[in-house]
């Protein structure tokens, strides 16, 4: 069996401070598909949680690639 190793570079946005919680449940609902923390964002923090959405479906594709090569 060998092993290799692959690396996935995504570029990520610059996060306003106090917004990190948002943004990574964005990452966390776009890996998963799913929304399960759309409602939890304070209405200031949505961009942040779909710049995370759009983050975690990026590195879920990114993923699938190296899966499927």
């Amino acid at each position: 069996m060998s092993s290799s190793t692959h690396k996935v570079t995504l570029d990520i946005p610059d996060i306003p401070h106090g917004h990190g919680l948002s943004f990574k449940r964005g990452v966390a609902d776009g890996l998963l598909d799913t929304k399960e923390h759309e409602s939890l964002p304070h209405d200031t923090h949505s961009a942040s949680y779909q710049r995370g959405i759009a983050l975690g479906i990026t590195f879920k594709n990114e993923i699938a690639k190296l899966v499927k090569s």
